[in-house]
């Protein structure tokens, strides 16, 4: 049964809606994974992607941070996507929109071999789509080598905020409004050994997309 959360501030700018959710998890490209051990808190960056209701990560089978979420009654996972800076007439009011998303699920370590290798699959085409097309499927020595954990999205919430500065600003002289953040991929550098092969169709959509 999926157990609802709670944020003491700003409760109105949080939703509990899957596809909200969905979303916000598929458009980021980075997340941060926490856990406790022995009352002690630790946090790792690293990558992600979505396959329905779940979130898969990814180590080496001699990783202590796979090991130890593994061994963690509970661990938590958070995005955020920075959309703009939000500045007003004083500090004070200065804001940022944004959308953010954060789970907690007990880690489950995925054991067959063709669901790791969807799983990997997906995670390659997740930051470049196409890719996968281009390279042979990863070998049973490699999947052999990986763990993929497998994060439940049953018990999650996202929280957001949009809009403008909120406040009056006709008495000010001071400039107010939005700034929107963008952020995306240069133009791809080849490697001096491969500079015979063709740069593939998806990185010069990848290019395009964020021009």
């Amino acid at each position: 049964m999926k157990e609802s959360l709670r944020t003491s501030r700003y409760p109105n700018r949080t939703s509990e809606d899957k596809e909200l959710i969905y979303n916000i998890l598929d458009e980021a490209l980075f997340c941060t994974v926490a856990y406790a051990d022995s009352q002690v808190a630790h946090q790792i960056p690293t990558g992600f992607c979505r396959l329905g209701d779940e979130v898969f990560i990814h180590g080496s089978v001699k990783s202590h941070f796979i090991t130890k979420l593994l061994e963690s009654d509970e661990v938590s996972l958070s995005v955020m996507l920075f959309d703009a800076l939000v500045l007003a007439p004083i500090a004070f009011n200065h804001s940022v929109n944004y959308r953010s998303a954060v789970l907690y699920s007990k880690a489950r370590k995925v054991h067959d071999e063709a669901q790791k290798a969807r799983v990997l699959s997906a995670y390659t085409d997740k930051y470049i789509p196409g890719r996968m097309s281009d390279l042979p499927q990863p070998t049973s020595e490699e999947l052999g080598v990986t763990t993929v954990l497998a994060l439940s999205i049953d018990k999650s919430l996202a929280k957001m905020r949009s809009g403008g500065v909120g406040v009056d600003t006709s008495k000010s002289n001071v400039w107010s409004g939005i700034v929107p953040f963008q952020t995306g991929y240069g133009a791809p550098e080849v490697d001096h050994g491969n500079s015979q092969v063709e740069t593939p169709h998806y990185l010069n959509q990848l290019i395009t997309r964020n021009t």
